[in-house]
């Protein structure tokens, strides 16, 4: 039955954070209206029934059919197997239940209908798509699996049906089931599309253009969406308490774009211009992301290899074969000046007794913030105490944590803005608005207020960057969502180089083992 009681308060905000953690992750469009408030009243009462029951929030979403195929010479995407369009998808999915994990001891985990038998079976091409479909899907789940996502589950609409075995481990098999549930759909589920429906009327203007070439348009067109709405049948009879999700843009039509600023975008691979982009394969070899010719990818003399990582930072590591390559060779110093403390250039993050920095040298965890907000320096006209943080900093790791915790989440402001919104506070209204902060004198800065914006412009690009030095240890931070952050976890000699300017960082507390980092701040 649906909720229908008075929640008790902590249940109550249970479902708030629930909602609110859903609403951050909606995709948001301008070509799109925004209908989530529409939906918040039902999805209110589905999340209050499942918290009620200490039940784990359950996600279905019908999606990862396979790679859309060629149209003639072109491609929209790199190729018919799982790329960095899947991997930053199936991250973000997880990201969605380890967001909602962390607030509510149910848990949550998304159910991946793999839907690819909805889709063929109606077309002479159809053998071809469920070879495609089959090596797809078996792909995705190592993906998954070397991603270490735990909280996604497969599935296919065959077992949701209870008429076929959850997995096929040869093509055979999978073409087998596959007839197997495309006649239970058309035949013991069938039943005609309103033509009245909304739903029904925009995906047969989909089709009109997105299906393959037929003597009998109109007829594979009616078929299609006649399975398509028994599949929708059987998506809500097999998941009554499971809350539906969709997805865009679709990683099944799109490539991902390393672009100059070391940005991503999502793209028609067709549409580019290979002069300017090249693709970049896997360590198996597939075809993983396009990847722009520039300087910035570009180091004389040096074999490496650029990995997005998801939400907001690169990897650089030696290419296969080549390295290891040392940064005693490197002058850092070309970099920028060098900013001094009272202990020097460099700082020896570990646990240390005998210097007191708030909890920067404990094992303690630490708030959100960016480096050096409490060094300022005195205005000589106004007597304004102004905070002097570094653009960037290096981290290089001397020890790990040889225990759970001790790893460095960082949230950049590409990632924090987008997040502003009509649940939150509007940029152009927090533009407006400062923070206050005060730290009491240590032996390295403190002792005066500082009243400082929340938007501030990169000293470099001028972008918007989101600036706060989170309140400690009352508050939780928008940057503390999985979202927005990436978690390091930290192994010996691992170089960081991070601006400073753009994003946030902290540290989860740890118990055991010498954890020890160098840190040099550069302007």
């Amino acid at each position: 039955m649906p909720y229908t009681g008075n929640p008790l308060p902590d249940v109550e905000t249970k479902i708030s954070q629930v909602v609110s953690i859903i609403a951050a992750y909606r995709h948001c469009s301008t070509a799109v209206p925004d209908r989530f408030s529409k939906f918040v009243p039902t999805l209110e009462r589905q999340i209050g029934d499942i918290i009620s029951k200490k039940e784990a929030v359950r996600f279905i979403l019908p999606a990862f059919p396979f790679k859309a195929p060629a149209e003639g010479s072109k491609r929209k995407t790199l190729g018919p197997l799982p790329d960095k369009a899947e991997e930053i998808a199936l991250q973000t999915l997880n990201g969605l239940t380890e967001s909602i994990t962390e607030i509510y001891d149910g848990g949550a985990k998304v159910v991946i209908v793999s839907d690819a038998s909805v889709y063929g079976g109606k077309h002479s091409s159809c053998l071809s798509y469920d070879s495609d479909a089959f090596a797809y899907h078996q792909e995705l789940q190592k993906l998954t699996a070397s991603l270490g996502l735990r909280r996604l589950e497969f599935t296919r609409p065959g077992a949701l049906a209870g008429i076929v075995p959850q997995e096929a481990q040869t093509l055979k098999k999978y073409s087998d089931f596959v007839i197997k549930t495309r006649n239970h759909l058309d035949h013991s589920m069938s039943h005609i599309p309103s033509v009245e429906d909304e739903n029904r009327q925009a995906t047969s203007r989909h089709y009109d253009t997105a299906l393959p070439e037929s003597n009998h348009p109109a007829a594979l067109k009616n078929a299609i969406l006649q399975r398509g709405k028994a599949y929708a049948t059987l998506l809500e009879s097999a998941a009554l308490s499971a809350i539906r999700l969709s997805i865009h843009e679709s990683n099944n039509h799109r490539a991902i774009a390393l672009l100059p600023d070391a940005s991503l975008r999502v793209v028609d691979a067709s549409t580019i211009d290979m002069n300017e982009f090249e693709v970049v394969n896997n360590a198996a070899g597939h075809p993983w992301l396009l990847h722009a010719k520039c300087d910035l990818f570009n180091w004389p003399g040096i074999e490496v290899d650029f990995e997005p990582l998801f939400p907001n930072s690169m990897q650089v590591r030696p290419k296969q074969g080549h390295g290891p390559f040392k940064f005693e060779a490197v002058d850092i110093k070309r970099l920028g000046e060098i900013q001094q403390w009272p202990f020097g250039d460099i700082l020896e993050v570990r646990e240390n007794a005998d210097i007191n920095m708030n909890n920067v040298l404990t094992r303690e965890a630490i708030p959100f913030h960016y480096d050096r907000v409490f060094k300022i320096v005195q205005d000589e006209k106004t007597g304004e105490w102004i905070s002097t943080p570094p653009l960037s900093q290096i981290f290089r790791n001397r020890a790990a944590s040889q225990s759970e915790g001790g790893a460095t989440l960082f949230a950049s402001s590409r990632n924090l803005l987008p997040l502003l919104g009509p649940e939150t506070i509007s940029l152009e209204e927090l533009r407006s608005l400062k923070w206050k902060t005060f730290t009491e004198v240590n032996d390295a800065f403190g002792g005066h207020d500082l009243h400082l914006p929340f938007i501030a412009a990169h000293p470099e690009t001028g972008a918007d960057t989101f600036r706060i030095y989170e309140p400690w240890p009352e508050s939780k931070c928008i940057a503390g969502s999985s979202k927005p952050t990436i978690v390091q976890v930290w192994k010996a000699s691992d170089f960081i180089f991070n601006d400073n300017a753009t994003t946030h960082h902290t540290r989860t507390a740890f118990t055991k083992g010498h954890r020890e980092h160098w840190r040099v701040h550069v302007n």
